[in-house]
């Protein structure tokens, strides 16, 4: 019986794999933009790090922004580390923005404020 449930479990790991990876149901490929603010947290954890931006809009309202990024071995392998980003950090984020209207960007490119890469 054991055999039988850890066979039927191990069948629908590829499921949740891509349940997990589904980019374009939290992304929109076609629509690119940018978002720039203040580093209020970051999560810097596996399955995917998230850096939480601050975001005064031009009326003076203020949004918080998900900014999602690769996981720990993509971060490490172009030389980011738990303390590339703090919180307090002015930055610029641009890349596919989250779908319907919802306030999350993948971080496919961010920047310090002065426009200079973060590296």
């Amino acid at each position: 019986m054991r055999l039988v449930l850890a066979t039927v479990g191990v069948s629908f790991l590829p499921l949740l794999a891509s349940a997990h990876h589904a980019f374009s149901a939290n992304y929109d490929v076609n629509e690119k933009g940018s978002i720039e603010g203040v580093v209020e947290e970051v999560f810097w954890a596996n399955p995917h790090v998230h850096f939480y931006v601050r975001v005064t809009n031009q009326d003076g309202s203020n949004e918080l922004w998900d900014a999602e990024d690769s996981n720990l071995t993509g971060m490490s392998r172009r030389g980011w580390n738990r303390n590339t980003i703090s919180v307090g950090d002015k930055i610029r984020i641009s890349g596919s923005m989250g779908r319907d209207g919802r306030r999350r960007i993948w971080a496919a490119e961010v920047f310090w404020a002065d426009g200079s890469p973060v590296r």
